[in-house]
């Protein structure tokens, strides 16, 4: 059983050549270096103001290292709470930050001289196993907890967000 050929289809030919692209519109003219006003504080404050709630509602990836106990129980609360893991830190976060520089300074390590080194000892003796939490967050929010980590001089945003969640949890 044999077929007969299919007619040949215009344009698809590999003689065929395409037609080419539409022109692009011409661009504005732009003003002469020199015609270029400076602009005034109020549109520069106005211009920072908009690039800011644009950044506002941007999401960010970040990650904290908090023992394995403390992610359970934050993804317990969550579950519980029917929310979402960066809501449990937040709501953590609102809930004791005027509290945070003394519960940073309950956490402080203190630091032990061998002679040579200066090393940091736990309080607890041991060290409890940590692990990462990945978390997307509006990037104002991150800007927010970084604020309060330079405010609270806390080592890093997980040890800040430690001391809140500590606290936030056992409530």
């Amino acid at each position: 059983m044999t077929r007969s050929p299919l007619p040949a289809v215009q344009g698809l030919a590999r003689t065929a050549s395409l037609p080419p692209p539409p022109p692009r519109p011409a661009a504005a003219a732009q003003p002469p270096m020199e015609a270029v006003a400076e602009p005034r504080p109020a549109q520069l404050a106005q211009a920072m103001t908009a690039r800011a709630s644009e950044s506002a509602q941007l999401i960010r990836n970040t990650t904290l290292s908090l023992p394995t106990a403390i992610v359970r129980q934050l993804k317990d609360r969550a579950r519980a709470d029917r929310t979402s893991q960066p809501e449990v830190i937040m709501d953590a976060l609102s809930s004791v930050h005027h509290d945070l520089g003394k519960l940073l300074a309950e956490r402080e390590q203190p630091v032990v001289s061998d002679g040579l080194f200066l090393r940091k000892t736990s309080r607890t003796g041991s060290s409890e196993p940590l692990a990462t939490l990945s978390l997307r967050m509006l990037s104002s929010n991150i800007d927010a907890i970084d604020e309060l980590v330079s405010l609270h001089e806390a080592p890093s945003r997980s040890a800040l967000c430690l001391v809140a969640l500590k606290a936030y949890l056992a409530t």
